[in-house]
């Protein structure tokens, strides 16, 4: 019936200045933040910000354009088709459930 126990002051005072030095060295990975509309569709700026991310990729997927910028997979594939439109990316390789994609610079 004891349960768990309670830390001991300088256990706590550890705990907490090691969540402030990884909170501290943890800045932002330059990745931009992605604004989306009430749709849930992205907007002009953040697709741009997307491309410009993305033309660094030899190849792109929806799984990865959803990790990379924390978007559901629905509006990555979204974001793509979208780029794909505008010429921005090339379908390498498409089947039922993966589109493959390069950024037109690296297919030509």
């Amino acid at each position: 019936m004891g349960g768990k126990k309670r830390p001991t002051i300088s256990q706590l005072e550890k705990r907490v200045m090691k969540e402030q030095t990884t909170k501290a060295g943890k800045q932002e990975e330059g990745r931009p933040k992605l604004k989306v509309t009430s749709e849930g569709a992205l907007t002009q700026a953040s697709i741009d910000a997307v491309y410009r991310e993305l033309a660094k990729q030899s190849y792109v997927t929806p799984y990865l354009v959803a990790n990379m910028f924390g978007l559901k997979l629905s509006a990555a594939k979204r974001a793509l088709r979208e780029l794909e439109s505008r010429g921005m990316l090339k379908l390498v390789s498409a089947n039922r459930r993966v589109r493959i994609y390069v950024p037109a610079k690296a297919a030509s």
